[in-house]
């Protein structure tokens, strides 16, 4: 008889080997080989041999400046919110649950990630555990450390779903919201957020360079802010930008060769399906004729009842899982409805981030964009070979457009089961236009240059699934009045442009206050002043001037009254005469209430707030330089809390970048203790660019400090 151990042997070897690869571990990364330098404005500026120990300096820098809004992300991505903001943090983590987020990561997170990111993020964990267990007094979720990498990807799929906006959906079928079914279905999002971005080529400068404006509006504080940094590996990684608080690589910047800005776009992501329930055997739905049966899902919800965490109660939910996905039952009736989305059916958004942050040229940015896991954003982009191009970038499904997709869907076929995307290539673009320019300002995808020379790819028959905000808003409007002004621009023309707080008299939004401006003065005699300061307005939104105080609140009027939103800024809307008059009446009414006064300059009212400085910001909502500002509670101002969250420009020449500048409204810490947390915001009052530079040697020259990421 043979001899058994060896094979044996060989047989545990193998077993051992292949688990030993399938939970492959990293290299404890030394502190001591990651350097973190700060310029005079806080910013980090990060090198290191490898990509993965730059990521451990970049959470480490991170945390510095903002660990309560990391921390929050990382708990709301882990499940971990009940535990950290009682009852309304449970309802985040029902969600994670419901959309399956973990189980997605669990299963794909081996075979769908390359070895190379799941290297960096392991570096990101490393840093981000550290920095928690050095500062222990800062962690406010118990129990949540030390985190995996998995941990991180996870939020990618919840930050994804998030901005899907399928969290409604979520809500909107556990609390039967869809059981009316006379209810108009709430089916489309539009945030009163946005961004502008827009690339010129050699043509369209006077020094033959090519230019980007990276210029995203989302919050000026917490979860959605930016934070900007400078990361640099001797692995090829050289890229400084923005990116949301607490996310492992930069969302839009400029390396040594390209760069690109991302704005929001507005297509539909997301279909809730009402499926048929059998009666005669619960949990049963029918699908293509046959009869099949839900998942049962349940989570156990760990809910904090204490202020400081001692009593955490164990709550018990159900949520289920059909063909179509996340399925949710009403809570107030037997009806059962399943959410399906893209953003759930991919781990690769934070890959697809980090492979776009390394590439060297328009090929290899390609592919990085090919992978096709960022869920929504347009793209504009440039290199130093003079390409530019625009795409409406996102995770679009592939639908049966003969089906009427606009509000709840039978969930009984197979041919309301869309299993495809809609192919990058196909989506609607523009490349290398003849104009020589490319632009976004969350307007129209089929608006991307100049009338006689857009490129446009596009293969899908619904346009109206594809562009549910249809058409040019205001800043849309001004950016080609502006670029159509002259045949080459500079880049204090761009910066000018970009700058800009002029109302354009042309769009749906002009045509919809026009007739405010036309009231019969003799009509209404009451209102001859303020009517007068209307028609004199330059229509430039100064803090000097008393016209935007009077036009930007009986705009908020109108739009609380009506329930309008950002939509019906590019669509435009009506009112009649009467209420244009007494809503401009009440404005006139409320100012000389708390000023004794109707002639109120714009920047008394519209407000940058943080920490103790407080000061007048020029612009206005959905002007190049926008500014949306909500009531504050100590007086009759308002504070400015979407806008120009971040801006950049560079200029590219043959041999790379040539010139890098940024700026942000505030500062880039959230901490209030540090000096960085309000240093940028005179700047920002001038719109005076900051200048960058990607050489570590002049990085180097300017540094304020520098040091390595431990106590």
């Amino acid at each position: 008889m043979f001899n058994r151990k060896p094979y044996l042997f060989l047989f545990l070897s193998l077993i051992i080997t292949t688990t030993a690869f399938s939970q492959q571990t990293y290299p404890v990364i030394n502190p001591n080989d990651v350097t973190i330098v700060r310029d005079s404005f806080g910013i980090p500026h990060i090198f290191a041999k490898t990509d993965a120990e730059v990521a451990y300096g970049l959470a480490w820098a991170n945390a510095e400046d903002a660990f309560p809004v990391m921390e929050g992300l990382i708990a709301t991505g882990k499940g971990f919110m009940g535990r950290k903001d009682g009852i309304d943090g449970a309802k985040s983590d029902f969600f994670v649950h419901a959309i399956g987020a973990h189980e997605l990561v669990e299963k794909n997170f081996e075979k769908d990630l390359s070895p190379e990111f799941k290297k960096y993020v392991d570096g990101y964990v490393q840093g981000i555990n550290a920095y928690a267990k050095a500062h222990p007094g800062e962690v406010k979720v118990k129990k949540m450390f030390p985190i995996t990498a998995k941990d991180m990807v996870s939020c990618y799929v919840v930050i994804m779903s998030g901005l899907s906006w399928v969290q409604n959906q979520v809500g909107d079928a556990v609390g039967g919201k869809f059981d009316n079914t006379a209810l108009e279905f709430p089916k489309h999002q539009t945030p009163s957020v946005g961004s502008n971005a827009f690339a010129l080529n050699s043509s369209k400068t006077v020094d033959g360079k090519t230019y980007i404006c990276i210029n995203p509006h989302m919050g000026m504080e917490g979860l959605l802010s930016f934070y900007e940094a400078h990361l640099h590996s001797e692995e090829g990684l050289n890229i400084e930008g923005c990116m949301f608080q607490g996310s492992t690589s930069l969302a839009m910047g400029v390396n040594e060769h390209l760069g690109w800005g991302m704005t929001w776009n507005t297509f539909d992501k997301v279909d809730v399906f009402k499926l048929n329930m059998n009666t005669k055997n619960k949990l049963e739905y029918e699908f293509d004729g046959n009869w099949l049966k839900l998942e049962k899902k349940p989570v156990w919800l760990k809910v904090n009842l204490s202020k400081k965490g001692h009593f955490v109660l164990p709550v018990k939910k159900m949520t289920y899982w059909s063909k179509y996905g996340a399925t949710l039952k009403s809570s107030k009736s037997n009806n059962f409805y399943a959410i399906r989305f893209p953003a759930n059916t991919t781990i690769k958004t934070g890959e697809q981030l980090y492979q776009m942050s390394k590439a060297k040229n328009y090929e290899e940015y390609w592919n990085a964009i090919r992978i096709h896991a960022i869920t929504l954003f347009n793209i504009v982009y440039a290199d130093d070979k003079d390409n530019i191009f625009y795409i409406h970038h996102g995770m679009m499904p592939d639908r049966d457009t003969t089906i009427d997709w606009s509000g709840l869907v039978a969930g009984n076929t197979s041919k309301t089961l869309w299993t495809k995307l809609i192919p990058l290539d196909s989506m609607p673009k523009t490349i290398n236009p003849s104009c020589g320019y490319v632009f976004n300002t969350n307007n129209t995808p089929f608006h991307a240059s100049g009338d006689d020379c857009s490129q446009t790819g596009y293969c899908y028959t619904s346009r109206k699934l594809m562009d549910l905000r249809p058409g040019d808003n205001n800043r849309a409007q001004r950016f080609t009045e502006i670029i159509s002004s002259k045949d080459k621009f500079s880049l204090q023309d761009i910066h000018d442009l970009k700058f800009d707080i002029t109302f354009s008299r042309t769009g749906a939004m002009a045509k919809s206050v026009q007739p405010l401006f036309d009231l019969d003065a003799n009509k209404y005699s009451d209102l001859k002043e303020p009517l007068q300061i209307l028609r004199d307005w330059n229509r430039i939104s100064n803090i000097n001037e008393f016209a935007p105080t009077l036009l930007g609140l009986t705009i908020k009027t109108v739009f609380d009254k009506h329930h309008f939103d950002d939509a019906d800024f590019v669509l435009g809307f009506t009112v009649s005469d009467e209420e244009w008059a007494n809503t401009l009446r009440a404005t006139c009414d409320t100012l000389r209430a708390n000023f004794n006064t109707i002639k109120v300059e714009w920047g008394t009212i519209n407000r940058i707030i943080r920490g103790n400085k407080d000061m007048p910001l020029r612009g206005f909502p959905d002007m190049l330089s926008p500014s949306y500002p909500k009531r504050v509670k100590d007086r009759f101002a308002f504070k400015v809390e979407h806008g120009d969250t971040y801006t950049m420009f560079a200029s590219f020449g043959k041999n790379g970048v040539e010139s890098l500048t940024a700026l942000q409204p505030m500062g880039n810490s959230l901490n209030p203790k540090s000096p960085h947390y309000t240093d940028q915001m005179e700047l920002f009052s001038r719109q005076q660019m900051r200048p960058l530079s990607l050489k570590k040697e002049e990085v180097m020259k300017k540094a304020e400090s520098v040091y390595h990421p431990t106590l």
